[in-house]
C-alpha cells in the first residue's frame, strides 16, 4: 500500500505540474479553468497508475514470464515438493522418453513410477537401472512392489552396487538430452510431503558428466546382476 501511495503522490504532482505549464496545449483549454485542469490531470494520473500495476510483480492478474524451460539451450527447470507433486514430473519425463533411459536412483517404492518404465520398455525403450545394495535390500524385505512391476521386461535392466558404501544419487538421463538431478527419491513421500526439489536441464557438460559416471558404475566388477 505504501508503495501505490507514493506512486499517486508522486504521479499527481508530476501531471498537476505538466498540465499547469502545458494547459495552453490541451485541447479546447486556451481558457482552461483549474477544474478542467485537474480532470485532465486525473485521467493521466489513471493512466500511469494502470501501467505501474500492470508491471508490478505482484499485480493481480500480471503474466509473469515463466522460468528458463528445458526446452532452451542449456537451460533448466527446479520444482519444488510438497508445492509442486514431484511424482508428476518424473512420469512426465518417463513418457515423453523415446529410446532410453539411465537411472541411478537410491530409493525406489514409487509403484506409478514403475509402471510408467514398464509401459515405456513394451514400447521399445531400453532402460537401465542402477541401485543401492544396502537400500534395494531393506525394500526387498519391506515387500516393494516395484520389483514385481518391473521383472519380465526384457528391455528392463537393473544391477546393484556389490560393496556396502552408499550409493546416493537420484538421477535420470532420458534419451542422453535431458538430466533430472535433485534431492527427490522416487518414492510417494519424498515426491508429495517431503521437503524436496528436482532438477531438469539439457545442459551438455552435466549430461557428458553423468553419462560417464553412470558408464563406470554400471561396469563395476562386483555390482549384482538382478536382471
Amino acid at each position: 500500500m505504501h508503495i501505490f501511495r507514493n506512486l499517486f503522490l508522486l504521479g499527481a504532482g508530476a501531471t498537476l505540474f505538466w498540465a499547469m505549464r502545458h494547459r495552453d496545449e490541451l485541447p479546447q483549454t486556451s481558457h482552461a479553468s483549474f477544474s478542467s485542469i485537474l480532470t485532465e490531470a486525473s485521467s493521466r494520473l489513471s493512466s500511469v497508475v494502470t501501467h505501474a500495476g500492470t508491471d508490478s510483480p505482484f499485480a493481480p492478474g500480471r503474466v509473469v514470464a515463466p522460468r528458463r524451460g528445458i526446452g532452451s539451450a542449456g537451460g533448466e527447470q527446479i520444482f519444488f515438493s510438497p508445492g509442486e507433486n514431484l511424482e508428476r514430473v518424473d512420469v512426465g519425463l518417463i513418457d515423453g522418453a523415446h529410446s532410453s533411459i539411465k537411472i541411478a536412483m537410491y530409493a525406489f517404492t514409487d509403484r506409478t513410477i514403475a509402471r510408467a518404465l514398464a509401459r515405456d520398455a513394451s514400447r521399445g525403450v531400453q532402460i537401465w537401472i542402477y541401485r543401492d545394495r544396502e537400500q534395494f535390500e531393506q525394500e526387498q524385505a519391506r515387500r516393494s512392489q516395484v520389483m514385481a512391476i518391473l521383472s519380465g521386461h526384457r528391455n528392463i535392466h537393473i544391477r546393484i552396487k556389490g560393496s556396502d558404501e552408499l550409493m546416493h544419487d537420484k538421477m535420470a538421463l532420458f534419451d542422453d538430452r535431458i538430466l533430472r538431478d535433485g534431492s527427490g527419491n522416487w518414492s510417494v513421500s519424498a515426491a508429495r510431503y517431503q521437503d524436496n526439489q528436482v532438477t531438469v536441464t539439457r545442459d551438455a557438460r552435466q549430461i557428458e558428466d553423468f553419462d560417464r559416471d553412470f558408464a563406470q558404475m554400471w561396469r563395476r566388477a562386483d555390482n549384482l546382476v538382478v536382471q
